[in-house]
């Protein structure tokens, strides 16, 4: 590990893949959370309205997030052989589970919005402010979908420039027409909610354009084109469900279990909820970072053992381990400092910024080893092919302590909205506890082969 951290390649590649990666997945947060800041003068049932149907579509993120990260589980290390058939292969089963994917999302959204909703909160006025952004928001589903496999992708084989700035201008884009179109600005209608919903569309049609139309045309590194979207994927098929589908289980397990959370904390008021809203703005804003280097970590682990370098691939992994831990220390301070402006941006009762103020404090007691749960679940040990090991860690944390655990305590025990946020997230600083363990045994480094 001392290697590692006094050498400056190691370092360069890290930032190389890191810097994008969190500019780009704050453009993707920073979608969502303008939408909720720009609604949030209309008051909580507005917020709720945005964040219910924000977070259906983060579930359906993170199951984009899970076919993604699977597909460059095995592409990473293929690249890191420059073996481009299987890349290719990998690639095309990627895609065409994605197209399957955004069809089911797109036709429950759009034609059940209020059934969605009503998952997430028993508010009659919530849902019907809602239903309309839902059916909206229906429109980008496949367009993101092929957006976000085609962005982990290219990251395999560290080409991040063209999703980074296709992703900057859709950002831009979406602030821009959502000012529009909430607003009326510029001869518009005044379309509030559902002028966030018009303005995330745009957005998501250009991103589409730039960053998929670049993936099947100019891209060199995979070559793939339209017509490799037919490829067989019968020779990579007993590998990609050994070890690409697990990521995509574990993670579609995560975007749930967020998603349940989310339906507790809905059913307990509407202040709980805004500021539950609020908080998980904050949260997904100043997180970027562990989301950086989780991504960074998971491509140079990935093309490491592919090289066949698996010592360099240890001392790397100590490396990540160690630099996030100090960077969840860092984020607290961070954090604190930011609540006060932060806050001031929404429009919500005292009782609601009490409530966000001691889940704001909650997640800093947390931060140094959520910090470490991710960049060793999502970058060092998925780099290193152990993903069914993160299957099952993710999957018993989440199902058997922390959902169990904060539906008891809003439900049954009735403890304080702070108790259940704590409760309902547990299993992140547990998740860094296992990870560390499993990491120090040395088993997570696993070889994948085309053939």
């Amino acid at each position: 590990m001392k290697n590692q951290l006094t050498n400056a390649a190691f370092y360069r590649k890290t930032i190389h893949l890191m810097l994008p990666v969190m500019l780009q997945q704050l453009i993707t947060i920073g979608i969502n959370f303008f939408d909720n800041i720009m609604v949030g003068g209309f008051g909580e049932t507005q917020i709720s309205a945005v964040a219910f149907g924000n977070q259906f579509y983060s579930f359906f993120q993170f199951l984009c997030m899970g076919l993604g990260s699977g597909a460059i589980v095995m592409s990473s290390q293929f690249w890191g052989r420059k073996e481009l058939a299987p890349m290719r292969t990998v690639t095309a089963i990627a895609l065409r589970l994605t197209v399957v994917l955004c069809a089911a999302f797109t036709a429950v959204c759009a034609l059940f919005p209020g059934f969605v909703l009503h998952f997430f909160t028993s508010d009659k006025n919530v849902i019907a402010v809602g239903s309309p952004y839902m059916r909206l928001i229906a429109l980008t589903f496949l367009l993101s979908g092929l957006s976000s496999t085609a962005t982990y992708l290219l990251r395999s084989i560290g080409q991040i420039r063209v999703p980074l700035i296709g992703s900057l201008i859709a950002f831009l884009l979406n602030i821009f027409f959502n000012w529009v179109f909430i607003f009326g600005k510029l001869g518009a209608p005044r379309l509030e909610l559902v002028g966030a919903a018009v303005g995330t569309i745009i957005a998501r049609a250009f991103e589409f354009c730039f960053i998929f139309g670049y993936f099947v045309l100019k891209d060199k590194g995979f070559g793939f084109r339209l017509r490799h979207f037919a490829l067989s994927g019968k020779a990579l098929r007993g590998q990609y469900i050994k070890y690409s589908i697990p990521v995509l289980i574990s993670d579609a397990s995560l975007g749930l279990s967020l998603t349940i959370t989310t339906m507790i904390i809905g059913h307990l008021g509407e202040e709980i909820t805004a500021a539950n809203a609020v908080v998980i703005s904050a949260m997904q804003m100043l997180t970027v970072f562990n989301m950086g280097m989780g991504g960074a970590s998971s491509v140079v682990i990935g093309n490491t053992v592919g090289e066949g370098d698996l010592k360099r691939a240890q001392d790397e992994g100590a490396a990540y381990v160690l630099l996030a831990f100090l960077l969840g220390l860092v984020a607290v301070p961070l954090f604190l400092l930011l609540e006060g402006p932060y806050m001031s941006l929404y429009d919500v009762s005292e009782t609601t910024k009490s409530i966000a103020h001691g889940m704001l404090v909650c997640t800093c007691c947390m931060m140094p080893v959520q910090t470490v749960a991710y960049v060793t679940s999502k970058g060092v040990l998925r780099g290193g092919g152990d993903t069914t090991f993160l299957l099952l860690a993710d999957s018993s944390l989440i199902w058997f302590v922390s959902i169990p655990l904060g539906a008891l305590a809003a439900f049954v025990w009735h403890m304080s909205p702070v108790w259940v946020f704590f409760l309902l997230r547990v299993e992140y600083p547990l998740k860094g506890i296992v990870c560390f363990i499993r990491f120090c045994t040395k088993k997570w480094i696993k070889e994948i082969r085309a053939a």
